[in-house]
């Protein structure tokens, strides 16, 4: 793969390639994100609005009818539904149980139980998240999915 720069009267990214696959379409939004500004999100704590890099978030979880961001070294309230998450943060954000939605790229180990529930472990943190049997197999086609992408 070549990535060249040019100077052009007008911004314009064009990406060629043999054949789009879901990593050429997952470029392509990550590349919109950037230009609209939207690689950041805005999330609150102690009554101060942060800006956090959407790679930075390891995952979201849901309890007492509000919604926590949670990063390496802090957690943060988001002012969006769970669902909403899922649509508004790049594709390594999956859905992994009725109150929770991980970043895949930043997940370092699954330690799944016989019976009942899994837990997610995260590069660089202590932080640690329960997984449903429910959505199992989709975590596990998508972690597979995105190994194979690397």
């Amino acid at each position: 793969m070549k990535i060249r720069i040019e100077s052009a009267e007008n911004d314009e990214i064009i990406i060629r390639c043999r054949e789009p696959n879901e990593k050429i379409y997952a470029l392509k939004l990550a590349i919109e994100d950037i230009m609209r500004g939207e690689y950041e999100i805005a999330l609150t704590s102690g009554g101060t609005e942060y800006f956090i890099p959407k790679n930075d978030i390891l995952f979201f979880e849901s309890f007492d009818g509000k919604v926590y961001a949670h990063t390496k070294d802090g957690m943060y309230t988001a002012p969006y539904k769970l669902f909403e998450l899922e649509t508004l943060m790049p594709v390594s954000f999956v859905r992994i149980s009725k109150s929770a939605v991980a970043n895949l790229n930043r997940v370092s180990s699954i330690r799944r139980e016989v019976v009942g529930n899994g837990e997610l472990a995260f590069r660089d943190s202590h932080k640690k998240v329960y997984f449903s049997r429910a959505y199992y197999k989709l975590l596990q086609y998508k972690m597979e999915e995105m190994r194979l992408k690397k």
